[in-house]
Formats: C-alpha cells, structure tokens, sequence
C-alpha cells in the first residue's frame, strides 16, 4: 500500500460513485424504489472510501498495523457509511444540525440497506418479505438526495483539499484495537489524566492516549492529579 495506489484507489471510487449515482437515479425514475435505494448506499459507501482513501496519503504506511487499519475500514459497510456521512456533516454550513441528520441517517441506512435489495422471512405473523413491500418511495428519493449530496461533497474534497499530515502517536492511535481504546475512555482516571495535560496547554488527545498508556496502563500506575 503506497500513496499512489491510495490516490489512484480514491479516484476510482469516486468515478464508481458517480455511476452509481446515475443509476440509482434511472431506477428511481422508472419506479425501482428498492434498488434505487440500495444503488445510493452503495454510491455513499463508494463516496465514503474515495474520502478515506485519499486523507490516508499521508499516514504511516509502512507500519502494518495501519495498513491493516486502513483495509478494514475501506471494506467495512459501517465505516464507509459513516465517514461519508460525517465528513458531509461537518462540512455544512450548520454542522451541528447536520450531524443530527447524519445521525440518524447512518442508523437507517446500516437497518435498510440488506432488505433493498433480498428477500427475507419475517415473523409476527410468519410471512416472505420482498424488498419493493420494504422501501418506501419517499425513503428511496431521500436516500438517493442524500447520496447525490455525499458525493458533491466528495469531489470537492478531492479536488480542493490536501492530504492531512500525521504524527507517531495519531498513527498509533489509528491503529489501537477499538476495545482498548473504549476501554480507556471508559476509564475515569484517564480523563483526569487528560484535563491534567489540557491545563499544561497540551491539548492532543492522541500523544495523551499514548502517554497514559506507558505511564500507567503499562506500569500498573495511577495517575494522581498533581503529579
């Protein structure tokens, strides 16, 4: 994995989007609500790797575990999903009333993007299920609105931004298992920790992660405000 097979990756996603993005459009035009929807997922799942992709350049890639990071992400439904969701949000000119919708888009389209396109068996009463009986009109034009949005976003990404620099300790934080990540969050005595590295004017919360991590995760050590 190099930058350049990142920024050729990016660019590829972002021609894909922009075709599913045509033909969603064609299928929700011709009454296909199902596959209209599922076609504009897909386009901001595309749209959501064409931005992972290209503000990865810069990472460090030579270390395994990044590059490991990486793949994952660019494969994973949800992440693809929610990085072109947020990016957009947070690009509005009302990034908190965006991220409200973004939100609650991401949770219905990780419900809905499965039953758009197979059949399935339901309960309650126990019956088969096709997707044109699931997806709603108005569900399959929003979706594919807000699709068109995701993308729009996209390119101006790509053509306007430049690739983020990244230090050791954002890399490593990247790369850190997402439960022993959680687990620090959850754990009070890092925040502590943290507001004592805030008040010292050191306010970066990837070096903070690392440094409770060697000085008290690893040496079995409290931290004590004050110290």
């Amino acid at each position: 994995m190099t930058a350049d097979l990142l920024r050729a990756y990016s660019e590829a996603a972002l021609r894909n989007a922009d075709e599913l993005l045509v033909e969603s459009s064609l299928l929700l035009d011709h009454d296909h609500m199902a596959r209209a929807y599922f076609l504009a997922v897909a386009c901001i799942e595309e749209a959501g790797k064409a931005l992972q992709a290209f503000d990865a350049q810069h990472r460090n890639l030579s270390d395994p575990a990044v590059r490991t990071k990486l793949k994952a992400g660019m494969e994973s439904h949800t992440q693809k999903i929610n990085y072109a969701l947020s990016m957009w949000a947070l690009s509005s000119p009302d990034p908190r009333g965006a991220l409200t919708v973004a939100l609650d888009m991401i949770f219905h389209l990780k419900r809905g993007r499965e039953p758009s396109m197979y059949s399935d068996l339901r309960t309650d009463p126990d019956r088969a299920e096709t997707p044109r009986e699931i997806v709603r009109a108005n569900a399959a034009r929003d979706c594919v609105r807000l699709a068109e949005n995701c993308l729009d976003h996209a390119r101006r990404h790509l053509s306007e931004k430049t690739p983020g620099k990244f230090t050791p300790a954002q890399d490593r934080l990247f790369s850190m298992k997402s439960a022993k990540f959680q687990e620090m969050l959850n754990t009070e005595d890092f925040w502590w920790y943290y507001i004592s590295r805030m008040e010292a004017g050191q306010q970066d919360v990837a070096e903070a992660v690392l440094g409770y991590e060697r000085d008290h995760i690893k040496t079995g050590s409290p931290f004590r405000p004050g110290q």
